[in-house]
């Protein structure tokens, strides 16, 4: 696959992209030895939360999220600037995310701000081999096979994430 040109790195491209809620990190899978051919252990991904094996300038997996975002009009990429399209600013020098954000205090968010489903969460933080779950797919609550909640509800699974 071919992915569009951009005009700025891919690691100056991330944080923008979080901090615009248009991308989250993922935690890469860790290779153990026979490495794949592509292996670097000296480089890390931030979008794989530095996980060693490669850089985010070759990241194919941010690379198809950002192709992604291009593809569906979230993102354009112009001469001089990054644009989310459906907040056209005007272009202030340089290549960079225009956008608007709030000021005041950051901190870590609340879980019941988060907008992503426990179970999508969970899962694959299970593919990822960070956590073990009793139950499968199947299964109305991935913690508590056979229970009458789902994990939406599974106060194991809020306590955990």
């Amino acid at each position: 696959m071919e992915f569009t040109l951009i005009l700025m790195p891919y690691v100056d491209l991330l944080p923008s992209l979080i901090t615009n809620q248009m991308a989250v990190v993922n935690p890469g899978k860790i290779y153990q030895s026979p490495f794949p051919r592509w292996y670097n252990p000296n480089a890390t991904c931030a979008y794989h939360v530095g996980v060693p094996g490669h850089s985010i300038e070759q990241c194919v997996a941010f690379k198809h999220k950002v192709q992604s975002l291009i593809d569906a009009g979230w993102l354009t990429f112009q001469e001089d600037s990054l644009n989310v399209r459906t907040n056209h600013l005007s272009s202030h020098g340089g290549s960079a995310v225009n956008a608007v954000e709030e000021c005041g205090p950051r901190g870590p968010k609340r879980m019941e701000d988060v907008l992503t489903f426990k179970r999508f969460i969970l899962e694959a933080l299970y593919k990822a081999g960070m956590i073990c779950v009793d139950g499968d797919k199947g299964d109305s609550c991935l913690m508590h096979p056979g229970a009458s909640h789902d994990v939406e509800t599974c106060p194991t699974a809020e306590e955990l994430l």
